[in-house]
């Protein structure tokens, strides 16, 4: 057994959520695709190098806390940097919203992860979870797992909004909305402890 001892920070590590304009809809021009980070959390991760299978970790981090579009985000997940912050601000209302998170009732989201399992591809899928809006839903994300000497996790999971209780934000009459999908992006870089 080769247990090791992990940080993970959030200024080591991508954790966001790319949210996509419904180009279909009237309105569409004044929306645009939305890139949202969670940031402020720290998780140690004790991890047998040898029975990847058993990683357990999980963090929580504040709704009101994430990032909404910043120029760096959106070019990380090759979205357009140029976005005013008149625009951020009303995504980042909206998305703290009542019809949304609900961030006033809801403070916090949680990550975990409770294992993992082998994937044809190479890949590692984890057991993770999302609790949001005090509801736990269940889902695989495929990862990559490197340990050398810092352990790197990267990935991405499409979802869609229903498979985590909630509605696309959309605008009165629906001129203006948002797509069901959801891509889920991870880059972890935890430093040994």
């Amino acid at each position: 057994m080769t247990t090791r001892r992990y940080l993970l920070q959030a200024t080591n590590t991508f954790a966001a959520v790319i949210v996509r304009n419904d180009d279909s809809k009237l309105l569409s021009r004044l929306g645009h695709d939305h890139v949202v980070r969670a940031r402020e959390f720290t998780s140690t991760i004790a991890l047998d190098v040898d029975q990847l299978e058993q990683m357990r970790f999980a963090f929580s981090f504040a709704v009101d806390a994430m990032a909404v579009d910043e120029p760096d985000d959106r070019v990380r997940v090759d979205l357009d940097p140029d976005v005013s912050s008149r625009d951020r601000k009303q995504t980042r209302d909206n998305m703290l919203g009542r019809g949304q998170l609900d961030a006033k009732r809801h403070g916090n989201i949680d990550f975990r992860v409770d294992g993992a399992r082998p994937a044809d591809d190479g890949k590692w899928l984890l057991m993770a979870s999302l609790t949001i809006r005090q509801k736990r839903f269940e889902f695989d994300f495929p990862v990559d797992i490197q340990i050398k000497p810092h352990l790197r996790v990267r990935g991405e999971v499409e979802l869609t909004h229903g498979d985590l209780g909630l509605k696309p934000y959309r605008a009165p009459m629906g001129t203006l909305k948002n797509k069901e999908e959801l891509t889920f992006v991870v880059d972890v870089d935890a430093a040994p402890l």
